[in-house]
């Protein structure tokens, strides 16, 4: 990092708002900063990663929240092995996220209600090469995030082996519907239903719905469009 002149540093984030109040304190302290804008659309996030290194930025501060269609990981490793240090900023206080984020080759990952003292602090810190996250913390993230893994990948095996009959009740209960609401929309008793809700909690090893729902939400099982004919 040439510590020669002002750091560059680029902030990637959707909020506006916050954007302008953390690029006024690190002008404060006499930071180059560069605001590269999240733009709206489908065909943006590509073209993201390419705004972001043209900066050639020594740190960038990226917001792991950037709305839909967008990735905010997938600038991590390309950024990192470019040689920026990368600074994942998190509206989320999931540790297993956060964890991914260090595993992909984030310096730090903060929280978003940090202050912006702080927050400047960590860029100073990372610009003279200092230590922003002792290692044992580090791993103790990394492993979070492996475990989590782990449970939604077995999750996700016992979901697909699920009967189409059953993967359907089991979408309808992920949308929050009862069961006699099910049994009215596929046209079959409840008693049906309730059948095939206990084989679903037996093949997933549960003992609730409430349970099996949040394993399917979890694993990020069940998506794309729900029929609802038999």
């Amino acid at each position: 990092m040439d510590r020669s002149c002002r750091a560059k540093v680029a902030i990637v984030d959707q909020h506006v708002l916050f954007t302008e109040c953390l690029a006024m304190a690190l002008e404060r302290r006499n930071y180059a900063h560069f605001v590269v804008p999240v733009e709206a659309g489908p065909d943006q996030a590509e073209g993201l990663l390419d705004r972001v290194l043209a900066v050639r930025p020594d740190v960038l501060l990226l917001s792991a929240d950037l709305g839909q269609g967008y990735d905010a990981g997938a600038l991590i490793p390309p950024s990192a092995r470019a040689g920026v240090a990368v600074v994942v900023m998190t509206e989320t206080a999931d540790e297993a996220q956060w964890g991914r984020c260090l595993e992909q080759g984030a310096r730090v990952v903060l929280p978003k209600t940090a202050s912006l003292v702080s927050l400047v602090s960590v860029v100073r810190r990372v610009t003279h090469g200092q230590v922003v996250l002792e290692h044992t913390e580090r791993q103790r993230l990394v492993a979070v995030h492996h475990r989590q893994a782990r449970t939604q990948r077995d999750a996700r095996q016992r979901l697909q082996e699920l009967s189409p009959q059953e993967g359907e009740i089991m979408r309808h209960l992920m949308a929050g519907r009862t069961v006699r609401e099910i049994a009215a929309l596929r046209v079959v008793s409840e008693a049906t239903v309730r059948s095939q809700v206990k084989a679903i909690l037996a093949k997933l090893d549960l003992s609730s719905q409430i349970a099996a729902v949040a394993v399917a939400h979890s694993a990020g099982w069940g998506e794309g469009p729900l029929p609802v004919a038999v």
